[in-house]
C-alpha cells in the first residue's frame, strides 16, 4: 500500500522556505507521588477487615493503555491480596483490542513490561465471555468468562477523560467494567448505542453489572498533566459509583492541554494508543472521532501525522483524525487491528487515511502551502511529541508575540530551522530537553 512515490502538482512544488522554531515550556500543577510502591501499600491498607479475601481467587483487570507507575501498583496489589490468603491473576480487559484476541491482548501488556514474571502472578487471558445481565431496552451485558469464573475482580484502571464523550462518568473504573472486561462481544454490544448516549449509558450498564458480581475493592488511578501518577484511591464495591465522578472531576484539573489558541499547522510527532484510545487525544486537539460535543481545544487550520508509536503495534486509530500523513505511517499500519477497533467503537472516522505524502518534509511543506494565509514566514506553526507530552512544545517565530502573552509558558531564548536527514524525515530537536 502506497509503496510507489506519489507524484502531483502543487503551486510553486515543494521547494519552501520554513520558519524557524522555538522552544517554549508550558507549566501545569505537578502534584505526584514519589515513592509509588509505599503510596500503593498505604492505599491497600485502608481497606478493611482483609481477612475476609482469604481463600477467594481473585481476577485483577489491566487495560490496554500505558499508565504511569501501574506496574509496582500491581505488584504491591498482587503482594497485598497473597498476604491476605488469597489467589490472584491478571486479566486483561480491553475490550477488542490487540486484534479481539487473547494472544494479543497478552502481548499489547507485554509492551507495558506487564508480564507474569514482573508483577508476581499468573495472566489469564481469553475472548470468551459470559452474559450477566440485561440493559432497560434488553440489551445483553457480557463480562469475560474467566473473571466470572473467579470469586470476585478486583477493577484497577486509570480515570480520565474520555476521547469520545463527555459526562460525570468517563474513563475509568465502570466503562473497564463494562466495556473493557466484557471483551470483544461486550464491547462491540455497548458501543452499538453510539457515543453521544454514553453519558447514560456507562453508568447505568456499570451499576447494573456491580448489583451481580463481586468486586472486592477497585483501584482508581490519577495521573498529572505530566502523564505522572498523582492519587492512588482503593474504593469499595459499595461506594464505586459514588465515587468516581469525585475522581474524574479531579483527573480533569489536572490534564495536559496546548495553551496556543490559534495554530494553523499543528504537527504531531507520533500517535498511538499508549497515547490516547484516538491516538491523538481529542480533549487536548477538541476534535474528537465521534463528533459528540464538548470538547475543547485551540483553533487548529490542519493537523500533519508523523509516525507510530511503536507501543502501538500498528494500530493507527486516529489517523483519521489528521489532514495530512506520510507514506511511511500507513506502511507501517496494522489494518487488521485498526478496523477492528474503530468498528468496535463505532468511530469509523477514525480510522480514515489522510492525505499522504512522500515524506516528513512534504507534510510540513503541504501543509504551509495549504493554509489560509498569505505569508508562510509568518504562519503558526506548533510542533510536538504526541498529545501526553506538552510540557515542552516547539512554536514558530511567528507565535513569539502570542507566547508571551500566556502566563503558563515560557520562551526559551533563541531559534533554530527544521532539520531533516537525507530521506527528508525530521529530526528530533537538537536542544538536550528535547525527548
Amino acid at each position: 500500500m502506497f509503496d510507489k512515490k506519489i507524484e502531483f502538482t502543487l503551486d510553486g512544488g515543494f521547494e519552501c522556505e520554513l520558519p524557524k522554531m522555538m522552544e517554549v515550556h508550558q507549566y501545569f500543577q505537578r502534584h505526584k507521588i514519589h515513592d509509588i510502591s509505599e503510596h500503593a501499600k498505604r492505599s491497600l491498607n485502608s481497606y478493611p477487615n482483609p481477612e475476609r479475601l482469604a481463600g477467594q481467587s481473585l481476577a485483577i483487570t489491566v487495560g490496554s493503555r500505558g499508565i504511569s507507575g501501574l506496574i509496582p501498583v500491581l505488584q504491591e496489589t498482587v503482594k497485598f491480596l497473597k498476604s491476605h490468603g488469597a489467589h490472584p491473576f491478571i486479566v486483561p480487559s480491553m475490550g477488542s483490542h490487540g486484534s479481539a484476541n487473547a494472544e494479543g491482548q497478552v502481548k499489547i501488556l507485554a509492551s507495558y513490561g506487564i508480564t507474569e514474571a514482573s508483577i508476581g502472578t499468573e495472566i489469564r487471558s481469553s475472548m470468551d465471555v459470559v452474559k450477566v445481565c440485561e440493559m432497560p431496552d434488553g440489551v445483553p451485558l457480557y463480562l469475560d468468562k474467566i473473571a466470572m469464573d473467579a470469586d470476585g475482580i478486583i477493577l484497577c484502571n486509570k480515570i480520565k477523560p474520555h476521547a469520545d464523550f463527555k459526562g460525570l462518568v468517563e474513563s475509568g473504573l465502570l466503562k473497564m467494567l463494562c466495556i473493557g472486561l466484557g471483551n470483544h462481544l461486550g464491547a462491540s454490544s455497548l458501543h452499538r448505542y453510539g457515543f453521544h448516549n454514553f453519558h447514560t449509558v456507562i453508568p447505568e450498564a456499570g451499576k447494573r453489572l456491580l448489583d451481580q458480581i463481586h468486586v472486592p475493592f477497585a483501584i482508581g488511578l490519577i495521573e498529572n498533566a505530566y502523564d505522572e501518577l498523582m492519587d492512588i484511591e482503593v474504593v469499595e464495591q459499595q461506594d464505586i459509583l459514588n465515587c468516581e465522578p469525585i475522581y474524574l472531576a479531579k483527573a480533569k484539573q489536572n490534564i495536559a492541554q496546548l495553551l496556543v489558541p490559534d495554530i494553523d499547522v499543528l504537527i504531531i510527532q507520533e500517535i498511538g494508543k499508549n497515547i490516547s484510545g484516538e491516538g491523538m487525544d481529542p480533549n487536548v486537539t477538541g476534535k474528537p472521532g465521534s463528533g459528540v460535543s464538548g470538547f475543547k481545544g485551540p483553533n487548529i487550520g490542519s493537523t500533519v501525522v508523523l509516525s507510530l508509536t511503536e507501543a502501538t503495534h500498528g494500530n493507527g486509530v486516529g489517523i483519521g483524525m489528521a489532514d495530512i500523513t506520510t507514506r511511511e505511517l500507513v506502511q507501517g499500519l496494522d489494518l487488521s487491528a485498526m478496523y477492528t477497533n474503530a468498528a468496535t467503537a463505532g468511530t469509523l472516522a477514525t480510522a480514515k487515511i489522510p492525505m499522504v505524502m512522500n515524506s516528513d518534509y512534504e507534510a510540513i511543506v503541504f501543509a504551509l502551502k495549504t493554509a489560509a494565509i498569505h505569508d508562510i514566514r509568518q504562519a503558526k506553526i506548533v510542533w510536538i511529541k504526541n498529545t501526553l507530552e506538552l510540557d515542552t512544545i516547539y512554536v514558530s517565530e511567528g507565535l513569539a508575540s502570542v507566547i508571551e502573552g500566556i502566563d503558563q509558558t515560557s520562551l526559551k531564548a533563541g531559534s533554530q530551522e527544521f532539520q531533516f536527514d537525507s530521506n527528508n524525515k525530521l529530526l528530533p530537536w537538537s536542544a538536550p530537553s528535547h525527548y
